[in-house]
C-alpha cells in the first residue's frame, strides 16, 4: 500500500486538546516528523510527547523560522525530499502541527511540494483563538457577528483595514514579535481597550493580559495571541 503523509493538528499546547483522530494517527505511524527551530527546541513534539510511542522513528526537520524568504524556502525543500524519503520506501509520515495543520503553518508549505507524489491528508486541531475564548469563558461571535482570524504579520495599512470593522470579533495570530504594532493599530482604530493578549496557551507559562499591560512587560512571547471583541462583548 502506498505510504500516507499525514498533517496532524496539535491544537495550541494542552495535550489533552488533540483530538482522538489525531492520537490514533501519532500513534501508529512509524515516522514521527515535526519542525525544529534554530534554538534545537521543538514546541510540537513537545506537545505531542505523552502520544509518541517509544519504537517510532523520530524525524526532526530543521525549519529556520526567520525573514529570509532563500533559507525558509530552501529548508522547506530539503524536509519535503526528507518526508518524501519515507514515503517511498512506505512508511507513513505524521507531521505534527501546531494549532490547525492548514492554518498558518508549516504542513502547508510541506503539502503543496508533495500532494500529487504522494497521499497527503491533514487531521484538523483546534486553533488558538477557540482555546483562547474556552479559557476566558467567552463567546467568540454568535449570530451575524463576524469574525475575523488576522496574520500579525499583515502590513500597517492591510490590518489597520481590517480592525476599522467595529462590530467583527478581532483574532491577531502570531503577535509575540508585532505586540506593540498591534497594539498602536488598535489604538487607531478604537479597539484596543477591548483587546486582550493570550500568551503560551495551553501551559506553565500561560498569561493572560490586557493588550496595554501585555505590551508595557515588553518581554511577549513569541506564542501571543491578541483577541479584541465589539465593544459591549467579550471579556476584555
Amino acid at each position: 500500500m502506498a505510504a500516507i503523509l499525514y498533517g496532524v493538528g496539535l491544537g495550541p499546547g494542552d495535550p489533552e486538546l488533540i483530538t482522538l483522530k489525531g492520537w490514533r494517527i501519532i500513534s501508529m505511524s512509524p515516522v514521527i516528523a515535526f519542525p525544529r527551530g534554530e534554538s534545537g527546541q521543538a514546541r510540537a513534539r513537545q506537545i505531542a510527547a505523552p502520544l509518541i510511542p517509544d519504537d517510532v522513528l523520530e524525524l526532526p526537520l530543521d525549519i529556520p523560522f526567520t525573514g529570509n524568504v532563500a533559507a525558509l524556502e530552501a529548508a522547506y525543500e530539503q524536509a519535503a525530499e526528507d518526508i518524501a524519503g519515507h514515503l517511498r520506501a512506505g512508511r507513513d509520515v505524521a507531521f505534527l502541527c501546531l494549532g490547525d495543520p492548514l492554518l498558518y503553518g508549516s504542513f502547508g508549505k510541506l503539502a503543496a511540494q508533495l500532494n500529487g507524489h504522494f497521499e497527503v491528508r491533514a487531521v484538523p486541531g483546534v486553533n488558538a483563538a477557540q482555546a483562547a475564548a474556552a479559557r476566558l469563558g467567552t463567546v467568540l461571535a454568535q449570530g451575524a457577528q463576524p469574525l475575523k482570524l488576522l496574520p500579525a504579520t499583515m502590513d500597517d495599512d492591510a490590518l489597520l483595514a481590517e480592525c476599522f470593522n467595529r462590530h467583527a470579533t478581532l483574532a491577531i495570530l502570531k503577535a509575540g514579535h508585532h505586540l506593540q504594532r498591534v497594539h498602536d493599530i488598535l489604538q487607531q482604530a478604537g479597539r484596543a481597550a477591548q483587546a486582550v493578549v493570550v500568551q503560551e496557551l495551553g501551559n506553565g507559562a500561560e498569561r493572560i493580559l490586557p493588550l496595554a499591560e501585555a505590551v508595557a512587560k515588553e518581554n511577549a512571547s513569541y506564542f501571543s495571541l491578541v483577541l479584541a471583541w465589539p465593544q459591549g462583548a467579550g471579556a476584555a
